[in-house]
């Protein structure tokens, strides 16, 4: 079920008018069981793999919480069996193929595996983090394992962002769940304003955008540099708007029932650097990955070479979460390049040089410079293949062969991305926790230029969100 669909028009304002009506347990129940119902209206029979790691998780951390802090032994091995059974069920859908093709391309073995007819389960990935996370915390003393299974298998599938996030901390989950009031005035303005925002942004942005990103990459091999650069920016363009639409909506929806998620997006497309862009994007995930990897690793505090081995292997793991592919390991090495090469820039002179004395002009280069670099982690996200990519990102450097078209103008959709650009750069700086906190009209007036959005630019027939496919 699509949060653009009819259906969900149908299934939201029943669960939220009952789920409102209904108290304590009873009111838990009830959004229990419209979230199953939410997964299982695509595949009911996937359902089985949720309430298999629900059971997991919720066994593991009760046990977690009876083995004492010396027998260090045991919750490691109990801590194990979480991560076994989470990432097995992970593994088999997502990477099963890919470790195939790897082994047939390494030529390890000289018979050549098939590939499979593996269906991935829509939001695997992030159901598994978000349950693998409580475990981990429960594991740390950070949190106290849940006794009512009703409570956390609610938490594991509560549905606003059940299939593709945000990936919410069971402590910000449960404080929410343990004294959540009456869903007051201010709850249901903020829920509307922010679900509104987010259809704009699916609806009118990111499937707009998806027109000329669709053609650039099913034909780079005709196109020029300009239009290949064109359609690479406007797809970083249209995945932000796709899945801030998506955790907007998510966020919005949650809130209508007395949760309040943070934010999982906070305009990271027009940040100044490759450091910034990451504290911005998907904030979820990138806090997710440094509290659960790139900390344990080590982090920062074991000197140069450990900070950058660990930065490299939290970033290869942060590409292949994302898809089973070369193009994905790819993208998430260029990560961890940027990222390693800005930490070194900002430990010179010149940078605090410049950032001291460069001013406005210096501030706009280099937000329009990190959104070249990005740009080429964007081919990669994108392709089919890495040798797709490679070859686009030959002829965004001018080294490609291909000839100049005009399979659209470059002019108009350039336009569009400046317009992205510098409204996205304003309301940084006004977003909408800010406007409400102003008081006055001022989520009025956004809700009706939402809906004059809406009405006069969406795209009728939206496509699914992109983030499902991960």
């Amino acid at each position: 079920m699509l949060f653009n669909s009819v259906e969900f028009v149908i299934f939201f304002p029943i669960v939220l008018i009952v789920g409102n009506i209904l108290k304590g347990t009873w009111q838990k129940i009830w959004l229990l069981i419209a979230s199953y119902y939410f997964y299982m209206a695509w595949n009911k029979y996937f359902i089985s793999l949720i309430i298999a790691s629900t059971l997991l998780d919720y066994l593991v951390g009760l046990w977690l919480d009876t083995i004492p802090e010396e027998k260090v032994k045991l919750r490691k091995l109990a801590l194990t069996l979480s991560m076994i059974g989470n990432l097995g069920f992970l593994g088999y859908f997502k990477y099963t193929n890919f470790f195939l093709e790897v082994i047939n391309d390494t030529g390890i073995l000289s018979y050549q595996f098939p590939k499979y007819d593996i269906t991935l389960p829509v939001g695997i990935s992030f159901y598994t983090f978000q349950s693998m996370s409580y475990t981990i915390d429960v594991y740390r003393k950070k949190l106290q394992a849940r006794s009512s299974f009703i409570d956390f298998a609610l938490y594991v599938a509560f549905f606003p962002q059940l299939v593709a996030g945000p990936i919410v901390r069971a402590t910000t989950f449960f404080r929410d769940l343990d004294v959540r009031l009456n869903v007051l005035n201010e709850d249901i303005q903020m829920g509307i304003t922010r679900i509104l925002i987010g259809f704009v942004r699916k609806i009118v942005f990111a499937d707009n955008l998806a027109k000329v990103v669709d053609s650039t990459f099913l034909h780079y091999s005709t196109m020029n540099t300009l239009e290949i650069w064109t359609g690479a920016i406007a797809f970083g363009w249209q995945i932000y708007f796709d899945f801030a639409g998506y955790t907007d909506i998510a966020i919005g929806v949650a809130r209508m029932f007395g949760f309040k998620f943070d934010a999982n997006f906070n305009f990271p497309m027009v940040t100044s650097n490759i450091n910034d862009h990451w504290t911005k994007w998907h904030i979820s995930f990138s806090t997710w990955i440094r509290d659960y990897i790139f900390i344990p690793l080590g982090g920062s505090k074991e000197g140069e070479l450990k900070t950058y081995r660990n930065l490299f292997l939290t970033w290869t793991f942060a590409g292949i979460w994302h898809g089973a592919a070369y193009h994905f390991l790819g993208w998430g090495i260029w990560q961890g390049i940027m990222l390693a090469i800005h930490r070194e820039y900002s430990k010179t002179k010149f940078h605090k040089w410049v950032n001291e004395n460069g001013g406005s002009l210096y501030n706009l280069f280099s937000r329009v410079f990190t959104m070249f670099c990005l740009g080429f982690g964007f081919v990669m996200f994108r392709a089919q293949t890495m040798q797709d990519a490679w070859s686009m990102i030959q002829t965004m450097l001018f080294f490609g062969t291909s000839q100049p078209s005009l399979r659209y103008q470059n002019w108009d959709y350039g336009l569009l991305l400046a317009i992205c650009f510098t409204t996205s750069y304003y309301f940084s700086k006004r977003n909408l926790e800010v406007m409400a906190s102003e008081g006055g009209n001022k989520l009025l007036y956004a809700n009706i230029a939402s809906i004059f959005l809406l009405l006069f630019f969406g795209v009728t027939e939206s496509q699914n969100f992109l983030y499902f496919a991960f």
